[in-house]
């Protein structure tokens, strides 16, 4: 079984009302996250892809929130 790294680590809940916040006022980018992840870490790609409702961008970061409505860190470029 491939292991797919996201971070689990719980995003504070001021963090995470940033997120939702955000989500509800900027467009999707769940599509941009995978189309980045393919090359680079296809089964990342898709654990996104089926995964996650929705992924934002948030200071140098994308997040994505699953259905529990809770955000992960998926990707850094920092």
């Amino acid at each position: 079984m491939n292991k797919v790294a996201i971070d689990r680590t719980a995003l504070p809940s001021s963090l995470q009302a940033t997120l939702t916040d955000l989500a509800t006022k900027l467009a999707d980018r769940k599509g941009e996250v995978v189309d980045l992840l393919s090359g680079e870490q296809p089964a990342k790609s898709r654990h996104v892809d089926l995964e996650y409702l929705c992924c934002t961008w948030w200071e140098g970061c994308y997040y994505c929130q699953d259905q529990n409505q809770q955000w992960h860190r998926v990707k850094c470029f920092i």
